[in-house]
């Protein structure tokens, strides 16, 4: 049985979990290389396909430079193990920055098991959510590897990712370069999520709201720049970790959630939240 204490995802929205140190280094290796990539000209990089569809993040790179109240300019690469094959061959249309890249940042998907597993099982002791741990054991190889590099020649407070829920399951953080992930507290205040060396942090999505009967609220959060970020940009890496049985969230017909009001979940009635899914 799981010793991790998950009660503050309903008091507060996030949980802090143990981070071990072999996780932690791979992680670092994976940005060292991710860091060389986002440095080659974007023409290169974008040689490599984004593949999938609107309703379940595909996988591949994005560049993203269109300016918007609700778009954050970044690049950011989508790796699952399920795809490997196709990343592999994307990868090979670059060369050796683009494989060792995909390698690495695959290596981590049986890493993360350990704290993935320890963490469901927490939530399926403390929540009465009976086959949360299977169901998210079975998804496994479709946990998607996020990498992504905000910008730089911005000023601080900025925001650079602006205010947002995940619309997967949960979302475990494994890398930020600088300070400045915040989430939004259910008093409306932005308060900043605790990092340390030995921990890091896991946030409910969309798709955790639903399977708990609303009883945990997908965490709304952003990024804001500071001192360094601002003129640097910023690095960071995630991974989306998703469940089987339980629907998904309709963007084709609910839109785009950066465009929703923040915090527009936390209080909205179970049967009104749940038209806001389809079983794909």
């Amino acid at each position: 049985m799981s010793k991790l204490d998950v009660g503050t995802l309903e008091t507060c929205g996030y949980v802090n979990v143990p981070y071990p140190a072999g996780l932690r280094a791979k992680v670092y290796d994976a940005i060292s290389v991710w860091k060389d990539f986002c440095t080659l000209p974007n023409d290169t990089k974008r040689r490599i396909s984004y593949s999938g569809d609107t309703n379940v993040s595909g996988v591949g790179y994005e560049l993203k430079l269109d300016r918007g109240a609700t778009k954050d300019l970044k690049e950011d690469f989508h790796l699952r193990m399920s795809e490997r094959s196709f990343l592999t061959k994307e990868a090979l249309k670059i060369g050796n920055v683009a494989t060792t890249f995909v390698e690495k940042a695959l290596e981590l998907n049986e890493l993360m098991v350990p704290v993935i597993q320890e963490f469901a099982g927490a939530v399926e002791t403390y929540f009465a959510m009976p086959k949360f741990a299977q169901d998210v054991q079975e998804k496994h190889p479709r946990a998607l590897i996020r990498f992504l590099h905000y910008f730089g020649d911005r000023e601080p407070a900025d925001e650079i990712a602006v205010p947002h829920v995940d619309k997967g399951g949960f979302t475990l953080h494994l890398y930020e370069s600088h300070p400045g992930l915040e989430y939004l507290s259910y008093e409306g205040q932005w308060k900043p999520i605790a990092f340390s060396e030995n921990e890091t942090a896991i946030i409910p999505a969309m798709r955790l709201q639903y399977r708990s009967n609303n009883r945990l609220k997908a965490t709304c959060h952003r990024v804001v720049a500071n001192e360094g970020s601002s003129k640097d940009g910023r690095y960071s890496a995630v991974c989306f970790v998703d469940f089987a049985g339980t629907p998904y969230y309709d963007k084709v017909r609910a839109g785009r959630l950066q465009d929703r009001p923040a915090g527009f979940n936390y209080k909205m009635p179970f049967p009104e939240f749940t038209q806001l899914f389809t079983t794909l």
